[in-house]
């Protein structure tokens, strides 16, 4: 498993270093139709035998493109087999990470590409994100209508994964379907305080074991190495001790993570920044930010929590049988 993750992580930093990609085979302005198993990752083989289901966003893999047309696209094509070879190894390391308690549901959307992000422009950003939560929002609908079946769910996303997650928390979840949230991991992004105030689904998590809350952190090797774009977040837990103060942790990896509570940040002591550091995305992702390896750094941490979240789930809840 650990050799695994070594090699997908490696994987990763290659894509985000690449400069370019094969055109697109088909147009990305087509409506999605989640009913067709294609748009979703391993659709053909979705499993619901667990009681506990678990909804993945992934996180920005592509580039821009011009197709044969010549034509520029800033979204991927969820048809196009390169642009899905780029994908899916981050979708199967969230797989291997989140999935050991649950049924795994992860769609492909037409997310935004790296380009848009190193723009560092948040309208420009905005509105290109509004087709890609447009995608997620119509596979979430049809995950809950067609294969959820009333189960307990866990949201979850990276990067661009999580801001999908924290906008379908905003603007999605009914008092129904709040109360079947078992929580939700938006890592790798940033929650805001008015966001905070004014959206009722959207519960920093506190502890270890609480339910219907947002497991939220970024990760750096020092403050100044804090993404541009994540500057107003407000809302950080440590995912090795579960607090949300300043207590110092201790990985089974060897580092220590610590919260900066004046930047709501976790400064990790004991990797080496440059083994992550990628020139191509500095503009977005300063040396000694540990963006792109948030998974592999705390996995035992996540996979563990997942299933104790769902264990507090099914104890308050006791309505249901626990797993």
């Amino acid at each position: 498993m650990k050799r695994y993750f070594t090699i997908t992580t490696i994987f990763c930093l290659f894509l985000l270093q690449a400069c370019e990609q094969q055109p697109a085979s088909r147009p990305a302005d087509e409506e999605i139709n989640y009913a067709d198993a294609a748009c979703w990752y391993n659709g053909d083989a979705l499993t619901s035998d667990k009681k506990t289901d678990i909804f993945y966003v992934v996180p920005t893999c592509i580039w821009d493109y011009t197709d044969s047309n010549g034509v520029l696209h800033h979204h991927m094509d969820i048809f196009d087999k390169g642009q899905r070879d780029l994908v899916d190894p981050s979708i199967e390391l969230a797989r291997c990470v989140l999935s050991d308690s649950c049924n795994f549901y992860a769609p492909y959307y037409r997310q935004i590409s790296m380009d848009s992000w190193l723009t560092l422009d948040t309208a420009l950003i905005e509105q290109r994100f509004e087709l890609a939560y447009h995608d997620v929002t119509e596979a979430f609908r049809y995950y809950l209508q067609h294969y959820n079946d009333g189960r307990p769910f866990i949201l979850a996303g990276h990067s661009q994964g999580a801001k999908a997650i924290i906008e379908l928390l905003k603007h999605e979840l009914t008092e129904t379907t709040y109360r079947q949230l078992v929580a939700a991991y938006a890592i790798g992004y940033t929650i805001d305080n008015e966001e905070i105030e004014t959206y009722p689904y959207l519960r920093p998590a506190q502890q270890a074991a609480d339910i219907g809350v947002t497991i939220h952190f970024n990760s750096v090797t020092r403050p100044d190495a804090v993404s541009p774009l994540f500057t107003r977040n407000k809302v950080c837990i440590n995912p090795i001790n579960w607090t949300t103060d300043a207590t110092p942790a201790e990985s089974y990896q060897g580092f220590t993570a610590t919260i900066d509570t004046t930047i709501h940040t976790i400064i990790v002591e004991g990797v080496d920044e440059t083994a992550y550091y990628i020139p191509s995305v500095a503009t977005l992702l300063p040396q000694g930010n540990l963006h792109v390896y948030e998974f592999n750094l705390y996995e035992n941490n996540l996979r563990d929590n997942i299933a104790q979240r769902i264990e507090s789930y099914f104890r308050t809840h006791n309505d249901r049988e626990a797993p």
